[in-house]
């Protein structure tokens, strides 16, 4: 009797199978991971426009004048400056370097804020390429900048720093110490 209703039971289980729903096949593919194993890393040189210790920049902005400053958006004392890298990678060839920013970054401006200057209020320090023709939001887009390393391991990497009013609220007079780190990225 047990062998006859597990008989029955193996017969109905087969049924209602045959006429359940098949699962639709899922797309297939493949993934390919792709790189490049570098044989050193960048360290700057020089500045231009600067001075470097130990990967450490420095960029002096000249002194302005608060009334420079005349309404949100306001920019002065546009500074050139170029990170000369050194000792880059040559192989394998055609590696590009840039700079990624990180820190003390205005969320709604992308621009380095002041944190730890005197008497200044209302001002930041903005990012640009060197003719000051484009501002960087260091939020959006945190390695603006990137240079093809030569044959030879050297790459230049230029910028712009000056003085931002990101509000309405009028710039006051005081010191600036705007502090942004950066990493060396390749590509």
């Amino acid at each position: 009797m047990n062998k006859t209703l597990l008989s029955a039971a193996l017969i109905a289980g087969f049924g209602i199978a045959a006429f359940a729903p098949q699962a639709a096949s899922a797309a297939t593919g493949t993934i390919t991971f792709n790189g490049k194993v570098l044989s050193s890393t960048c360290s700057v040189g020089t500045v231009t426009g600067g001075t470097v210790s130990s990967n450490n920049v420095a960029i002096t902005l000249p002194n302005v004048q608060s009334t420079a400053f005349t309404a949100q958006g306001s920019v002065a004392g546009l500074t050139p400056f170029s990170l000369n890298l050194t000792g880059c990678p040559t192989t394998p060839s055609g590696v590009s370097v840039g700079a990624a920013f990180s820190g003390a970054i205005d969320g709604s401006t992308g621009a380095i804020q002041n944190t730890s200057g005197t008497g200044f209020s209302n001002a930041e320090v903005q990012l640009t390429n060197s003719t000051g023709s484009t501002a960087f939001d260091l939020v959006t887009n945190s390695n603006p900048v990137n240079a093809t390393i030569s044959g030879t391991g050297t790459a230049t990497l230029s910028y712009g720093a000056q003085y931002y009013q990101p509000t309405a609220t009028a710039v006051t007079a005081g010191t600036v110490t705007a502090v942004v780190s950066y990493t060396l990225t390749y590509n």
